[in-house]
């Protein structure tokens, strides 16, 4: 957990809210931006998503790792718009004994992230990860225990300054070998492995070679990419260069993003409040901004988090600042918001969540269970929904 002394006062003044009334059982998103129209580039997309691909993007903490509220947030959406596939994921993964949604193993990689070991011959891709191979490097891909379904097709990120290729075998029989393009910025190489339940993948000559991960997908629908850092606060992306953002952009071209933080900024103690985290933050969304031009924006609020206090597990008071400076950043960055803590239940929430049958929470808390995790994956979906029909006179006369 991080902390900072700052002159900063301790109760933060909640920006005004944007927001229209929402119907009981939805947590409203709440608008800062001038036309008051911030998801509007991501509802236009989805207007064509059974012809082409429409990307998310979701950043977050450990909240979101495992795909424990990802999963259900993108079968959602799949069910609704079309597509089949995860989307993004890593080479090398601390999550790979619970996600469920992808089986996947690896030998002879070395890892490099924004909040852990770093190198300036690695730098970090979009998702604060890079990965380089090494001599046996393998990595292999199965399709999940909550995922039906065969593989359709497979994209690689890398940067290959020096000759490379790529080997890779679908249902351990079928065995195929190609180039990589010799470049110093990033590519990426697509192949189709529509019928394989097995994808199993080596790199090599490994000098100066990169992987940046792979998207599993298809030719239209809609796919969430799962960007979680375990002990990550949000302020580390912006140790991801400008050239990397608009470079992954160009292949992915984002048309929303999510932003998922919080929880490893507030602890029990901490008693300054979180001025220097809205400066920071704001710094990162705006070169995200600047780099994602047609992506919409959504700041997610910290979820509750729960402490002992005297004995009884009640809500850390330093979440409702945290909640509270979160909303400034987005207005600061004219974005969505949405408040996470109210759509838990608000305060105690956590409490409540722990001791559910079957319980939505894990006893640390502060993590969601499956169960909690689809929970809250429809309170998102939901929110999100109900957005964009509030929006439909909107788009229909945006011409």
């Amino acid at each position: 957990l991080l902390a900072k002394k700052d002159s900063v006062k301790k109760k933060a003044k909640a920006p005004a809210v944007r927001k229209s009334p929402c119907k009981p059982g939805i947590t409203c998103i709440e608008d800062y931006s001038d036309n008051h129209h911030a998801l509007n580039k991501f509802f236009r997309a989805l207007r064509g998503s059974r012809r082409r691909p429409v990307k998310v993007a979701f950043f977050g903490d450990s909240f979101i790792e495992g795909d424990i509220l990802c999963a259900s947030f993108r079968d959602t959406l799949q069910q609704l718009f079309g597509g089949n596939g995860v989307g993004y994921v890593p080479i090398t993964s601390e999550v790979t004994q619970f996600r469920a949604t992808i089986t996947h193993s690896f030998s002879g990689w070395k890892t490099f992230w924004i909040v852990g070991d770093k190198s300036p011959f690695a730098p970090p891709g979009l998702s604060g990860y890079c990965f380089v191979p090494q001599d046996g490097n393998e990595v292999e891909y199965k399709p999940g225990r909550r995922r039906a379904g065969k593989f359709r097709k497979l994209k690689l990120f890398y940067v290959s300054p020096l000759p490379s290729s790529l080997h890779y075998t679908l249902n351990d029989t079928l065995s195929f070998d190609r180039s990589l393009k010799t470049s110093d910025t990033l590519q990426q190489t697509v192949f189709s492995c529509r019928d394989a339940n097995a994808v199993k993948l080596h790199l090599g000559p490994v000098d100066s070679l990169k992987i940046y991960g792979v998207s599993f997908e298809d030719e239209a629908g809609i796919y969430v990419d799962n960007f979680s850092m375990r002990g990550n606060s949000g302020m580390g992306l912006g140790q991801i260069e400008p050239r990397q953002l608009r470079e992954f952009n160009r292949f992915q071209n984002y048309k929303l993003i999510l932003f998922q933080y919080g929880l490893n900024v507030v602890n029990e103690s901490d008693s300054i409040g979180y001025d220097w985290y809205v400066n920071k933050m704001v710094k990162v969304i705006k070169r995200f901004k600047e780099n994602f031009p047609e992506s919409s924006i959504l700041l997610i609020g910290v979820s509750d988090r729960s402490y002992n206090q005297n004995g009884k597990f009640v809500t850390m008071p330093n979440i409702l600042l945290m909640r509270n400076a979160q909303r400034e950043i987005a207005k600061q960055c004219k974005i969505a918001f949405w408040d996470l803590f109210a759509a838990m239940g608000g305060k105690n929430s956590m409490v409540k969540m722990v001791a559910a049958t079957p319980p939505l929470a894990a006893k640390d808390y502060t993590h969601l269970t499956y169960w909690g995790g689809r929970r809250i994956a429809k309170r998102l979906a939901d929110a999100i929904l109900y957005e964009q029909v509030k929006n439909v006179p909107e788009r229909k006369n945006s011409h």
